[in-house]
């Protein structure tokens, strides 16, 4: 399984995974609910700056995350418009990019077995009642994985389309991220069976 984990000391990193997890919950319930305004767009797209810096995973790593998002903010925000106001539009926008970008800030400071504990702990009394906390944590883990191993194939498929010298379209990189993503998706159920995780 590939990790998107990025060895460090800051304090991000050693904080537990349940405090993070569980910090990362709330702030998602709590920007949802957070009305539309350029200022609430504003403040959403300075969080994820504030963090990376914290957790010291750098601007760069930051940029290049924000990056990989472009194509999909750009549809977001012409499909939004043509149904919301500008401002409800901005908000919402900034709602999606700054909530995945602070899942990657998880992801990139807590190992994959972080969060299968943290699962673990959290859902435990529920054995009891048939219910697999091991399991919950991996789906969990693997959730958050999900977009930064997607922009992982992109950026792949592109620097390669690039090396080769290869012009095309803008969408171009699509089919070839399938393949991958399908490739990837192979690799983590082989890995998943032969850990007894199926």
């Amino acid at each position: 399984m590939i990790s998107l984990y990025v060895p460090g000391r800051g304090p991000l990193h050693r904080m537990p995974a349940g405090v993070k997890l569980g910090g990362f919950a709330v702030l998602a319930i709590a920007v949802s609910f957070l009305p539309a305004s350029w200022w609430a767009a504003a403040g959403l797209l300075a969080l994820p700056p504030v963090v990376f810096a914290v957790a010291g995973l750098g601007w760069r790593l930051l940029a290049r995350d924000a990056r990989l998002l472009v194509i999909l903010l750009a549809f977001l925000v012409v499909t939004q418009l043509i149904f919301l106001e500008p401002v409800q539009a901005a908000t919402n926008t900034a709602r999606v990019l700054s909530l995945v970008l602070l899942a990657q800030a998880v992801t990139r400071t807590t190992p994959v077995e972080g969060v299968i504990g943290a699962a673990e702990a959290l859902f435990g009394p529920l054995r009891w009642f048939g219910v697999r906390p091991d399991r919950i944590g991996l789906a969990l883990a693997l959730t958050l994985a999900a977009v930064g191993q997607l922009g992982l194939s992109i950026r792949q498929v592109r620097e390669a389309q690039r090396s080769r010298g290869v012009r095309t379209g803008a969408w171009a990189w699509a089919v070839p991220v399938l393949v991958l993503s399908l490739k990837h998706a192979g690799d983590v159920g082989d890995a998943l069976v032969a850990r007894g995780q199926s």
